[in-house]
């Protein structure tokens, strides 16, 4: 069992001001609540996870081989 505690905003920014961290800890918070969104969305269209598996080996990017250039 991990007794660890977990990791805080003001772990990951320690030298942000009380202001600066509430921001960062709202924004995480609407992120993830677009994420979960996604799936949602994803789950009601009938994916499964094993169709969203970005890491799996043979699963195919949607990027076209050749890259603007700027």
């Amino acid at each position: 069992m991990n007794t660890e505690p977990p990791i805080t905003i003001r772990d990951l920014y320690p030298d942000f001001t009380e202001e600066q961290l509430q921001e960062a800890e709202a924004n995480l918070e609407r992120y993830l609540r677009v994420i979960i969104r996604i799936a949602e969305r994803l789950e009601a269209e009938g994916y499964t996870p094993a169709d969203l598996d970005l890491t799996a080996r043979d699963a195919e990017g949607t990027l076209s081989v050749e890259r603007s250039k700027p």
